[in-house]
């Protein structure tokens, strides 16, 4: 087991999952697409773009082997970084951004482009220049980075465009279970059961419903991640009107539209439900105490959304689903959620070769969880512009590789988008297009019942 150094970093039980998966899934990568208000000089990007490698060790890192499980390396600033660098960065004037259907084409390419992880550098920067309106599109692999870290690295990079200082990235590697571990030793024993007895309710409750998705046909391997993009008409103001009307905020509204949208896919039948995986910042449930600074990295955990009733008004809707996240994440602050999280904290020691192998039979067999979406948020996207800045961001479109339906909620500047990946194999573009419309019909619904103008 690696212990962490200046150039040694070791994987937290999510990154080994990352690693083990990667020639199952292909590498998760996440191409953030930002477009600017502003022309920028080619060399300006180039040399910000470099100064954040520079100041971000984990975007100098490659996946070395160790005795038995692996770990990460910092490389060296220098010349190999700058060979790498070469590689990492491009100038594609060739792209006609202005074409909605080529931005997106051209977008799904990178999202599945594979890169070297166990050479380097883990990161894809695109630029393509404009007279207007440029775009950067900024890539890292999940392994490296999750999507608080994505939204750090494209806020610094918004800085340094713009001419202000950039911060440095601290190393930083403790074990996700300290956002688990019970406060006294002595609270194990009843944390783990209580962790375990919601579990088994859980599953017991699954069983005995009809988990609502979109049209899938699911095959022995994964393919091609499509991606699709897409700009709710609604204006988020009528939206926050509605929440306010309801009396809660605007990402439980759009998780209970969200579970609305795949409800109305069965109306009539008592025993669907929408099943919505909704991920979790654990950050801030590691203890004050550890001394811990910004932990950039991977650091998320995960709880189901369970919704039924395709009937039910909207005020019991957003009741329900606002009651399941908020008891989704006071399990966290609980500390009862040690009886999965145990089990995962021991699958690295497995090693690569076998957790690689558990996956293959599990796609094979169709094993893997059975989920509606799993919805990720980034919240209000205005948060990467530095204050007062000429150079801004005006689109950010997030996303990842992903092996299941993935809309990622995203504010900005008044308009909501909801990007979403997903496996064309399994898929197609045309029901997802169709899911993306109901989505719409039910914000519109939504807003007119609640709060019209």
């Amino acid at each position: 087991m690696a212990y962490i150094t200046h150039e040694v970093v070791p994987l937290n039980r999510t990154e080994h999952g990352y690693v083990a998966i990667e020639g199952l899934a292909s590498t998760m990568v996440q191409p953030y697409l930002l477009r600017l208000n502003a022309p920028v000089d080619v060399a300006l990007v180039r040399r910000v773009v470099r100064e954040l490698v520079a100041l971000c060790p984990r975007l100098r890192a490659c996946v070395e082997p160790g005795l038995h499980r692996y770990h990460l390396r910092i490389l060296p600033e220098g010349p190999l970084i700058d060979q790498m660098f070469d590689l990492a960065f491009r100038v594609e004037p060739h792209v006609d951004i202005d074409d909605a259907a080529a931005l997106q084409a051209w977008h799904t390419l990178l999202l599945n482009e594979v890169l070297p992880l166990e050479r380097g550098l883990g990161l894809r920067v695109r630029f393509v220049p404009h007279p207007q309106r440029p775009v950067i599109v900024l890539a890292v692999p999940h392994l490296l980075a999750d999507g608080m870290t994505m939204v750090q690295l494209v806020s610094q990079l918004l800085r340094g465009l713009n001419g202000l200082p950039m911060a440095a990235m601290p190393i930083e590697a403790p074990s996700m279970l300290g956002a688990i571990a019970p406060e006294h030793w002595w609270q194990w024993p009843r944390q783990v059961w209580r962790s375990r007895a919601h579990k088994v309710a859980e599953r017991a409750r699954l069983r005995t419903l009809c988990v609502q998705q979109l049209p899938t046909r699911l095959g022995a391997h994964y393919s091609t991640t499509a991606l699709r993009h897409h700009e709710v008409p609604t204006p988020t103001a009528d939206l926050r009107r509605a929440a306010r009307a309801l009396g809660v905020s605007l990402n439980t509204l759009l998780i209970a539209a969200l579970a609305q949208t795949f409800l109305d896919q069965a109306p009539d039948d008592p025993q669907a439900a929408a099943v919505i995986r909704i991920s979790v910042n654990l950050r801030r449930h590691y203890p004050a105490s550890a001394g811990h600074g910004p932990l950039w990295g991977n650091h998320v955990g995960a709880f189901l959304v369970i919704e039924q009733g395709a009937h039910k008004p909207w005020a019991e809707r957003v009741k329900s689903v606002g009651a399941a996240i908020q008891e989704g994440q006071a399990r966290y602050a609980r500390r009862e959620m040690a009886w999965t999280y145990l089990w995962e904290e021991l699958m690295p020691w497995l090693g690569r070769t076998l957790i690689g192998h558990i996956g293959v039979k599990m796609k094979r067999a169709n094993r893997f969880p059975q989920i509606s979406a799993h919805a990720t948020s980034l919240g209000d996207a205005g948060v990467v512009n530095p204050p007062g800045a000429a150079l801004r961001a005006e689109q950010l479109i997030g996303t990842v590789n992903s092996i299941s339906l993935l809309p990622v909620l995203t504010e900005l500047d008044g308009r909501l988008s909801l990007p979403t990946s997903w496996q064309l194999s399994e898929t197609s573009v045309a029901d997802v297009a169709d899911f993306h419309a109901r989505f719409d019909a039910v914000l519109a619904r939504l807003v007119t019942e609640v709060a019209p103008a």
